[in-house]
């Protein structure tokens, strides 16, 4: 088994306007386990998957609706997106308070759990730490065995209990912010450097999911039948005859409304390259798109998806170019 590094989100400092206005958007990114790398995902044919919460808060929670209902709100924005199956649902509650003692068959939700991996920055507001299988065979603390590389076996959540949080109406981080965006890592999505999607690792209020958000949740979870039909759009990237390793290749509507039901909203779609420079924007519907290849520089670095450079082998993404757009 190989449990990951914790996935964090931080509070977007008071220059979030300026970072808003002037980062250029990135794409959707899935956590990956290696050999293959593959992407980790569930596999909800195997057992099924639930989150449990522990009911406990400290003197940090505050607001007008329970905690149990924003944890349901975040989950319910992801298991109802477009184009993606989800059969994940509230387990019984837990009473365990520490992430480390949480047994394998628990995805915990805590509040009082300290010991939490707050210690680098004290900005974090939660972290997601994910077990993935890393071979065929292995127990999955279900009473199973592992099935593929990659596959999600376990997933806790746990806020920092340091962190003032509002539920509504009172001051304090917004929680459903934060409770949405970790309920993505809990699927096994990774961080976006688009900044208006959910996935984008600083907090700044959105909780409805993103052009960017849907095509990264549907390709780990693809719905049999499409709410709307998808491709792809690959290419390589190269500087001076070399495939470019981690150049963040994205695809942005023309007509800004591909037709996604609900209210999805309108953001860039795209991916990494490989280390051979390829990519494969998935997830895309028919449309006119202006794509651009840009060096993962700003707002998210390579430490945010280290995951990424970590499965394919290479110390980081490579930055030492300049955007092209086409």
């Amino acid at each position: 088994m190989k449990t990951h590094a914790p996935c964090t989100l931080v509070i977007l400092a008071a220059m979030g306007g300026i970072l808003l206005a002037g980062t250029p958007g990135y794409s959707y990114l899935p956590d990956f386990t290696a050999p293959g790398p593959q992407m980790d995902r569930w596999d909800f044919t195997a057992f099924p998957v639930t989150w449990n919460l522990d009911p406990a808060e400290g003197g940090n929670v505050t607001g007008s609706n329970s905690v149990a209902s924003v944890m349901q709100t975040a989950f319910d924005t992801w298991t109802s997106a477009p184009n993606a199956t989800l059969p994940v649902a509230r387990g019984p509650d837990s009473s365990v308070t520490s992430e480390s003692m949480s047994p394998p068959d628990i995805n915990l939700i805590c509040f009082v759990c300290m010991d939490g991996d707050f210690s680098k920055d004290s900005n974090t507001l939660a972290v997601t730490t994910t077990t993935t299988a890393n071979a065929v065979g292995e127990a999955d603390g279900h009473g199973g065995m592992t099935r593929f590389v990659g596959q999600l076996i376990k997933a806790d959540i746990v806020f920092n209990p340091s962190v003032s949080f509002t539920t509504g109406g009172t001051k304090g981080q917004d929680l459903l912010t934060v409770a949405t965006h970790e309920a993505g890592h809990f699927f096994g999505m990774d961080h976006s450097a688009v900044v208006r999607a959910v996935m984008f690792p600083a907090a700044s209020s959105l909780t409805t999911l993103s052009y960017d958000d849907v095509a990264g949740i549907s390709q780990l979870y693809p719905k049999s039948t499409p709410d709307v039909a998808t491709g792809s759009i690959s290419g390589q990237v190269t500087l001076n005859g070399a495939g470019v390793f981690g150049a963040n290749v994205f695809a942005e509507s023309v007509t800004g409304n591909i037709g996604y039901p609900g209210n999805i909203r309108n953001t860039p779609i795209g991916g990494l390259t490989r280390p051979d420079g390829t990519y494969n924007i998935q997830g895309v519907p028919a449309d006119a798109y202006v794509v651009a290849a840009e060096p993962l520089l700003g707002a998210v670095s390579n430490s945010d998806v280290s995951g990424y450079s970590k499965a394919f082998g290479q110390p980081s993404v490579q930055t030492n170019f300049t955007a092209r757009w086409h």
